[in-house]
């Protein structure tokens, strides 16, 4: 891909869909998913927190997320225009969320019978919507013991990622248009971007509110994916699914992950700021490894688009994607609450097969509850406006 491949008109490129990436959507938010279910709790061989390959490599889909979002950007707004767009959205969903779904469990446990006079839910809701240990040191038995606290009714495991993003976008607003019109420019920037969260990290290390020290990193990846759109990597990929070259850089992508998952781990835990264990380097070892089984991912979604069955589901996970990443704690507590109790040890108490299940259940669950919604909004809509009509006519 050559500097002549590039597209001068990226409003028009992004504008069409790319099957490759709605279906690595739905690949990657059921590898969230069940990550957070299952193997946080159980691991690859029934160990709590097992650093296995397969753990991190499934959870290296939520660095693309953020790959993902960085390819459509799409120029032409000003600073103003993009901060409302995407971030002012995000910060309203991620305070709306975490007040509201934590609510909603903390009276649903309450409901069916919970004792949760031990708990603080104003310590809670404050935990959640401005980070637990905030202003701990990061390598501290203090900042363990408070970010390990799970109460009953947590069920915001996600929503920290809501606030990394929202302040990535802060920094890749203002620098994108600058960087991205030479290759060699954007590189240096990311590099840069990492290097400030990977010092914060190393030399000062205290936790901040809504997890700061991540997002120059947050924003390095959105370049990332920025840089990939200019190349048109995914319409590459689209288009030599036949051609010899297709596999061969397959190869070398699945060649540089397995390497990186064996001697520069990721390790899998935004949330805890844990990140690697390389020192100074532990934001570029962390990016390395993930984007390199990120990429891989994006092929095999290539080639999952290519099975109609399989290509529609996570199509369809991939429309709901947000329903899933918001909800899937809250459904999965809240159906297994009434048959095992919820402590403070593990999310969800269930061992490897139960769990899985349950992470595959819950799936559903959304879908049907999405689908529901989707049918009946317009007919609620418009029922709504014929109301209002009548009493205006009134």
């Amino acid at each position: 891909m050559t500097e002549e491949n590039t597209v001068a008109d990226t409003e028009s490129k992004t504008s069409r869909r790319l099957k490759t990436l709605d279906v690595y959507k739905g690949m990657a938010i059921m590898g969230v998913i069940i990550t957070h279910l299952v193997l946080l709790q159980n691991g690859t061989n029934g160990t709590s927190n097992d650093p296995s390959p397969v753990v991190q490599f499934m959870f290296s889909g939520l660095i693309m997320f953020m790959v993902v979002s960085g390819y459509f950007y799409k120029p032409g707004r000003s600073y103003a225009e993009n901060v409302k767009r995407r971030v002012v959205t995000l910060i309203a969903m991620y305070f709306i969320a975490g007040i509201v779904l934590t609510t909603i469990m903390f009276l649903y446990l309450l409901a069916l019978g919970y004792d949760l006079s031990p708990y603080s839910f104003t310590d809670e809701i404050t935990g959640v919507l401005f980070t637990k240990g905030c202003f701990l040191d990061l390598f501290s038995p203090e900042y363990n013991a408070a970010v390990k606290m799970i109460a009953p009714y947590e069920v915001t495991i996600m929503l920290y990622y809501l606030a990394i993003l929202s302040g990535g976008y802060l920094i890749y607003y203002a620098i994108v248009d600058r960087v991205i019109k030479d290759w060699r420019l954007t590189v240096v920037a990311i590099l840069i971007l990492f290097g400030i969260s990977s010092a914060y990290i190393y030399f000062i290390h205290i936790q901040l509110p809504f997890l700061i020290q991540l997002f120059p990193m947050v924003a390095g990846f959105l370049l990332f994916g920025t840089l990939l759109a200019k190349y048109r990597f995914v319409e590459f990929l689209e288009s030599g699914f036949r051609n010899k070259w297709f596999w061969i850089h397959l190869l070398v992508f699945v060649a540089i992950a397995a390497v990186c998952l064996v001697f520069l781990p990721a390790n899998t835990d935004l949330y805890r700021v844990q990140i690697g264990d390389y020192g100074i380097f532990s934001v570029y070892t962390f990016a390395l490894t993930s984007l390199s089984c990120g990429l891989v991912q994006l092929y095999i979604a290539l080639l999952f688009s290519k099975i109609p069955g399989i290509s529609h589901l996570f199509n369809l996970m991939g429309e709901n994607v947000l329903y899933l990443f918001l909800l899937h704690m809250l459904v999965a507590k809240m159906l297994i609450a009434p048959f095992v109790h919820l402590d403070t040890t593990v999310n969800i108490p269930l061992d490897f097969y139960p769990a899985l299940g349950l992470a595959f259940v819950t799936i559903a669950v959304i879908l049907v509850m999405s689908h529901i919604y989707r049918r009946i909004r317009p007919d609620l809509i418009a029922k709504i406006k014929g109301e209002s009509n009548k009493a205006e006519g009134a």
